[in-house]
């Protein structure tokens, strides 16, 4: 069993919105490699405590969307780029293709 970084999903989610706090004045896009820095945790501690807040760090991901969004300091070129790689399918170009396949009845 992986450890327990935060002892209540309110420390989780107060810790996560001090750093979106903390990225605003510092004008830096919020992400989860600084979440884990702010919190001196490492990303696999991070991951882990989906185990004991779900519902918890399924929210601290929406909001980490949400800023990427709304974030005014990064160009659009980058957002777009970021939000097809880290979020999630809806994001993504997408392509559909149309495949037709004859069949020839061959006797012998």
């Amino acid at each position: 069993m992986s450890q327990r970084a935060f002892k209540t999903a309110e420390e989780l989610e107060q810790k996560f919105r001090d750093y979106i706090e903390y990225c605003h004045k510092e004008e830096k896009l919020a992400n989860i490699a600084g979440f884990c820095v702010f919190c001196d945790i490492n990303r696999d501690t991070y991951y882990a405590q989906k185990e004991y807040y779900s519902d918890t760090i399924k929210k601290i991901e929406q909001m980490l969307e949400e800023e990427a969004i709304n974030c005014k300091s990064i160009n659009d070129t980058f957002k777009i780029f970021y939000m097809k790689n880290k979020f999630s399918e809806d994001y993504r170009d997408r392509q559909e293709l149309s495949v037709t396949q004859k069949v020839y009845d061959i006797e012998g």
